[in-house]
């Protein structure tokens, strides 16, 4: 099972804080965890919006950016 989750991590206690808790997952269970930075918002200004708009409102959005500018995007 393979499944991506966001976290911080606390480098004076050396620990990762979780955003959400690791639903079927045992209590002191071994795992390997793979560490990839999330963008930030100052190399990216965008991601600032990220989880403003509902999926509806989003792909609203999406749609007129196709429209107008004819470029498909992901949504």
């Amino acid at each position: 099972m393979a499944r991506t989750i966001e976290a911080e991590y606390l480098a004076e206690h050396n620990v990762l804080k979780l955003t959400e808790p690791l639903t079927g997952v045992r209590d002191h269970a071994k795992l390997a965890v793979e560490i990839k930075a999330l963008p930030t918002t100052e190399s990216q200004p965008w991601m600032a919006f990220a989880g403003t708009l509902s999926g509806k409102s989003g792909r609203e959005v999406a749609r007129a950016v196709n429209e107008a500018f004819g470029r498909e995007m992901e949504v």
